[in-house]
């Protein structure tokens, strides 16, 4: 029996890092679902119900923050774990294991342009002990 790909909705409005972002998480087995905008990420979070989301900080239309707020206030979509990505913080600055706080609750958050391998472990830890939750 085939075993089911875990989704991983990643919303960034930058379509290089999206499609970088792409490739390497199929090529870890993971089914990928993109959105360039926060709003369009909420609805596809809400529609297709990811395993994980990967979030930029900073949208076009709404920002990393807000959307946060929506996801973890719809009862569909409030346990889906969020990884940050984001500019503003700087590379050299990113030592892997940075935290970003949003109404009491802390989120990792890594540095663009991204460390793939520690973000990819990251990724699979979050979706392990989800999947562990759920059983």
């Amino acid at each position: 029996m085939k075993k089911t790909p875990k989704k991983i909705l990643v919303i960034d409005d930058d379509t290089i890092l999206v499609r970088i972002l792409d490739k390497s998480l199929r090529a870890d087995g993971y089914e990928v679902i993109g959105a360039l905008k926060g709003g369009t990420g909420i609805e596809r979070a809400q529609n297709e119900h990811p395993d994980l989301i990967v979030l930029d900080l900073m949208l076009p239309d709404i920002g990393g923050t807000e959307v946060t707020r929506c996801l973890k206030g719809d009862p569909q979509t409030k346990d889906i774990p969020i990884l940050f990505i984001t500019v503003t913080m700087g590379v050299e600055n990113d030592k892997g294991d940075e935290r970003i706080e949003i109404d009491g609750k802390k989120y990792r958050i890594f540095a663009k342009p991204l460390h793939n391998r520690k973000l990819l472990s990251t990724i699979r830890k979050l979706i392990n002990m989800r999947a562990h939750k759920n059983i």
